[in-house]
């Protein structure tokens, strides 16, 4: 009778979600032809290059990111470890947009960095932002944090008991890392890194700014350049089944494997000393300085230069 009751509210919230993925679905009712044809000519290899080329580039990078961060925070001792712990999770407070258009305004050819950089050591030209490898790795900086805070409690949640028995065991921290930690953090890593794929997916913002074309520009171009809603809504609903597909590899690869449920630790395992203490500081605050401090001051920057001005009677 208790479960009855919830029937009721729980359908009408499933029907609610499945309202909008309905419509999409029933886009396919009618086709143009004439942009269908258009599309496949001339922009969906890019489109699907492109958008296959940014989900490999962010999975790796959020994966690198994301996990070595909670390995450190989680299971090693070093100067910064206790505010860097929750530091690192500030990313999440800046839009991907922001942080794209940050990146862009500073390291730009016409941008301080470059002009900098040209007055100090003469004419010389840095690799361009605006490219492949600028957009994967804003993209990066804003969502490490998924894989990052989900690695960290399953880190945590091992307990002392397995560190320590593989240390006995003879392995070292880096063997006890590849051979107990890791693998039974694997679920909590691949639902971060699905979390940040599918927003890698919807993103609009940020690879507008860049000049990348994916599957989400298509969409607002088909709509707006075409004046298409219904190829438009066909598009979103190839992206849809990218985006279960993304979910069904992650259930696939997860199996039947969950996270370790030991009692977590008080502290950290491994206290690093000398120029290991030193690179995990310095790693941790290299990631934090270029996806959340230097972004915030920027943005700093430029309200005072300008924004400022703008706070008048308008507001």
């Amino acid at each position: 009778t208790h479960r009855r009751r919830w029937y009721l509210p729980v359908t009408l919230i499933a029907g609610l979600v499945l309202l909008p993925l309905s419509v999409l679905l029933l886009s396919w009712q009618s086709i143009d032809l004439q942009i269908w044809s258009h599309l496949l000519d001339t922009q969906m290899g890019r489109l699907l290059g492109n958008t296959a080329t940014l989900v490999v580039g962010v999975g790796l990078g959020v994966s690198l990111l994301g996990v070595s961060l909670a390995w450190l925070t989680s299971l090693c001792e070093f100067p910064g470890r206790r505010w860097l712990d929750w530091a690192l999770m500030l990313p999440f407070a800046i839009p991907a947009y922001v942080l794209a258009f940050v990146f862009v305004g500073l390291l730009d050819f016409a941008g301080p960095v470059q002009s900098a950089l040209r007055e100090a050591f003469g004419p010389m030209r840095l690799p361009r932002v605006r490219s492949t490898g600028g957009v994967i790795t804003v993209l990066v900086l804003v969502f490490y944090p998924y894989v990052y805070l989900l690695a960290r409690t399953a880190f945590l949640a091992q307990g002392k008991g397995l560190m320590e028995a593989a240390r006995v065991l003879g392995l070292s921290p880096w063997q006890a890392f590849w051979r107990v930690a890791l693998p039974m953090a694997r679920p909590a890593i691949g639902a971060g890194i699905a979390l940040a794929l599918m927003e890698t997916l919807a993103d609009f913002g940020a690879v507008a700014v860049f000049n990348f074309d994916t599957f989400t520009t298509a969409i607002y171009k088909t709509w707006y350049g075409f004046f298409s809603l219904f190829s438009a809504a066909q598009l979103a609903s190839l992206l849809l089944l990218a985006v279960m597909l993304v979910l069904y590899g992650e259930r696939r690869a997860r199996g039947a494997n969950h996270s370790a449920s030991e009692r977590p630790r008080g502290q950290a395992l491994y206290r690093l000393q000398g120029g290991k203490a030193l690179l995990a500081s310095g790693w941790c605050l290299l990631v934090f300085a270029c996806a959340f401090v230097i972004p915030l001051l920027q943005l700093l920057v430029w309200f005072w230069q300008r924004g400022r001005h703008d706070l008048d009677e308008r507001y």
